[in-house]
């Protein structure tokens, strides 16, 4: 989420509470407090589709694609280790190449890992984090959607591949690019969830690593099929969605706190029985509340929906912690992710029963990272992971000195 950062005012950001319209006594410190479930409704993508386009075309797995990447990480500059979190330290971190780190066409956002997907924290052999990134106004095919698949095998010599998301036709004779704003993932068995957009009734799409697909057509500046064969918009490898979630209630909306919420994030909680998937929204009107909500999972690590494809919310709460661009929560917990359009965000642990956040410097709670997104949590290391929005060039626009980044600090070092 970048444009309503800026209408975040710094000092009440730096000071850690707000006092609201109407609610002069909400803080950020305040607990969360219960409120309505929301519904979501479950819609398949037809199998038949599935099975002609895996027949069209070679179908990979997520291995073949993080083992043959065509970029390096880097070490991170001056002006990105300036995005890192004060508190907690960030204890690993990892750059992008001068590409990725500078584009204006794409802007990263939601993140998760295989320590998601698999009881092993590996998929298969490999140890995998995935990046998501929006397509900008200035790619001219805004909320196109792709993920950076990292391979982290070697810890010192990571590298990756882009592969785009694509929504395969009701016949499976050609695809689409799918409409994300990539601002929360999940990856749970083979599939991979990612928060749609606002201001529409698709909720949450869901792709799978069982459907990737090499491109036959890798200079084709387009999308789907070609005379070439298949293209991705000159990529070599797509992912194709096998369902998606709609809003129950309709059409959500990014301008109401008491509406159908608009899901800005989500991330997997493992320590609930079954496992869950958890979301937020983000507000830059100071006057809403953004709401959390968790959904358990079912079968064929599908969310758990009734015959009729309904899903039932089983816990709705509401923060007072302004901008909220990341959620996750274990063992009981919620943690959200806050931004600030000048300084650093903050990161609070919240119950029903407290809200808390480290301090740095002078007792300020702006210790998080600078332009924050998405969180995720790897159980199999004890780490939580993130990654911050803005290039060099959007922070130097700004008169402010930092970047993009990818990191990580240990869940044990957020605030009790």
């Amino acid at each position: 989420m970048r444009t309503p950062k800026v209408l975040l005012l710094a000092l009440a950001v730096a000071a850690g509470a707000l006092a609201l319209p109407g609610t002069a006594s909400a803080a950020y410190s305040d607990p969360l407090t219960t409120t309505t479930k929301q519904n979501l409704v479950w819609h398949a993508t037809p199998a038949s589709a599935l099975t002609a386009l895996d027949s069209a075309l070679p179908n990979v797995s997520l291995n073949t694609v993080v083992n043959d990447t065509s970029y390096a990480m880097t070490g991170c500059t001056t002006a990105e280790k300036a995005s890192l979190p004060k508190a907690p330290v960030a204890t690993k971190s990892m750059c992008w190449d001068a590409d990725r780190a500078g584009t204006k066409t794409w802007s990263p956002q939601g993140i998760t890992t295989s320590g998601d997907a698999d009881d092993d924290g590996k998929w298969g052999d490999d140890k995998i984090i995935l990046s998501g990134w929006h397509g900008t106004d200035e790619l001219g095919r805004y909320n196109d959607a792709r993920i950076q698949a990292i391979n982290y095998n070697d810890p010192a010599k990571p590298s990756y591949r882009m592969l785009y998301l694509a929504v395969p036709n009701s016949t499976g004779s050609s695809f689409s690019a799918a409409q994300a704003h990539m601002g929360g993932m999940a990856w749970y068995g083979d599939k991979i969830y990612v928060t749609a957009e606002g201001n529409t009734s698709t909720a949450i799409r869901v792709f799978s690593t069982k459907h990737i697909l090499q491109m036959t057509d890798t200079t084709s500046n387009s999308i789907g099929k070609t005379s070439g064969g298949y293209a991705a918009y000159t990529y070599k490898y797509a992912m194709m969605q096998v369902g998606y979630y709609t809003y129950a209630g309709g059409t959500c909306s990014m301008a109401s706190d008491t509406g159908v919420p608009c899901f800005s994030s989500m991330s997997l909680d493992r320590s609930t029985t079954p496992a869950s998937v958890v979301t937020t929204e983000y507000f830059s009107d100071q006057s809403l509340h953004g709401r959390l909500y968790r959904y358990p999972m079912g079968t064929d690590f599908l969310l758990s929906a009734s015959s009729s494809g309904t899903v039932g919310a089983t816990e709705a709460l509401r923060s007072s912690v302004g901008n909220m661009q990341g959620v996750l929560s274990n063992n009981g917990k919620y943690y959200v992710a806050h931004s600030s359009a000048t300084i650093n965000g903050q990161l609070w642990t919240q119950t029903t029963a407290k809200s808390s956040s480290a301090t740095c410097g002078t007792g300020t709670t702006a210790c998080w990272a600078v332009h924050p997104e998405a969180l995720t949590y790897d159980w199999s290391t004890g780490l939580v992971w993130s990654q911050s929005e803005w290039s060099t060039a959007d922070c130097s626009a700004k008169n402010q000195v930092c970047g993009r980044a990818v990191f990580a600090v240990p869940l044990s070092s957020l605030p009790a």
